[in-house]
């Protein structure tokens, strides 16, 4: 096969060029590894308090947990850090997935519903069943990422079920999913007010990824790593749908079975991002677009750039919160919140020009 081309298995000599790139992918994860690495380092050392590279360095080394730095290096800063990372590969991924399959442009977790049917199942078993695990959180999540989406599905083309083809208005799914997440959030906060957990939610929303421990970590690195590989595994068939449903099937694709692992695999990491952090938006629209416009349009480097990418902007809008307005810290919500909706407008813009 030859590069920037997708080829099937059922037709060996098939090829469908693909956008021309600006940077090769090797060069592209190298520098967002490097990116990322610098980033935890900054992210370490930046706070409240400044803490200085050597005493990063000497709780790594030979960590005392009597002294409040080193215990604010490895037991605060750290799993944030990391969660960072992790959270935004997660919506980046998912992102890549959802834009490739659906080929909308406009497709993300925190347009099309997804987050959004999270953090109301989360809200609702805050309600009915105070109390639950980390585990039971992201399963509870899931549910409700699935929710969500079959909701938006349903009023944007007419099907309850991610298998529909056809034409529809790219616009027409964004207004679907915008109807529904507010839907979702004021059913969310009737339940708040009725049951009396509004500070509970209040703060599992604005707090982000600020009050993440080992524990969270620990609970949503299976599901990330499961998300993650699942994503890998599905790269070239996700290429295939990108051009086109018919294209993708005269190829070899079996797009019923592709569109039903990459549902799952949204869900799982999408599911589990929102249940560490919250519904962080528009990290799932931003770096995907910003992906294909450096590597090209072949998801087998298009999802793992993503997620490299995604979680070098979290970490980065994590480490600015701090520093806005310190001593106190800013949601890192607000922050992508503000890079996002610019964006998004520009995209819904762009595509009502083009009679999408």
């Amino acid at each position: 096969m030859s590069r920037g081309t997708v080829t099937g298995g059922g037709s060996p000599h098939a090829a469908v060029p693909l956008q021309k790139r600006r940077l090769s992918p090797s060069f592209l994860i190298f520098i967002s590894v490097m990116f990322i690495a610098a980033g935890l380092a900054v992210s370490l050392a930046v706070g409240a308090a400044n803490i200085s590279l050597t005493t990063i360095w000497e709780a790594a080394a030979h960590y005392d947990p009597l002294k409040v730095q080193h215990f604010t290096v490895l037991s605060v800063r750290l799993p944030r850090s990391i969660t960072a990372v992790i959270v935004g590969a997660c919506f980046g991924i998912s992102g890549a997935i959802m834009q490739g399959m659906t080929r909308n442009p406009l497709a993300s977790p925190s347009i099309m519903g997804v987050s959004a049917g999270a953090g109301f199942a989360l809200v609702v078993a805050m309600a009915f069943y105070p109390g639950f695990t980390y585990h039971e959180m992201i399963l509870v999540s899931l549910l409700g990422a699935a929710l969500g989406t079959m909701i938006v599905y349903g009023i944007g083309t007419g099907s309850s079920t991610i298998f529909s083809t056809g034409q529809y208005s790219h616009v027409r799914f964004a207004l679907a999913g915008a109807a529904v997440t507010a839907m979702l959030h004021a059913l969310s906060h009737g339940l708040q007010i009725y049951y009396g957990i509004s500070m509970q939610v209040m703060y599992w929303y604005a707090a982000g990824i600020a009050g993440v421990k080992w524990d969270d970590v620990l609970a949503i690195a299976p599901w990330a790593l499961a998300g993650i590989v699942s994503a890998l595994l599905l790269g070239r068939s996700i290429s295939m749908l990108s051009l086109g449903d018919e294209v993708a099937a005269g190829l070899g694709n079996r797009v019923k079975r592709v569109k039903l692992f990459g549902a799952l695999t949204v869900f799982a990491l999408t599911g589990s991002a929102v249940a560490v952090a919250g519904p962080i938006g528009f990290i799932g629209l931003i770096v995907p677009h910003l992906t294909r416009f450096l590597i090209g349009l072949d998801y087998r480097y298009v999802i793992p750039c993503s997620g490299l990418l995604g979680g070098a902007l979290l970490l980065t809008a994590d480490t600015v919160s701090r520093l806005v307005n310190p001593p106190q810290e800013t949601p890192v919500g607000v922050l992508t919140t503000m890079l996002g909706v610019p964006f998004f407008l520009y995209l819904a813009r762009k595509e009502r020009s083009s009679n999408l």
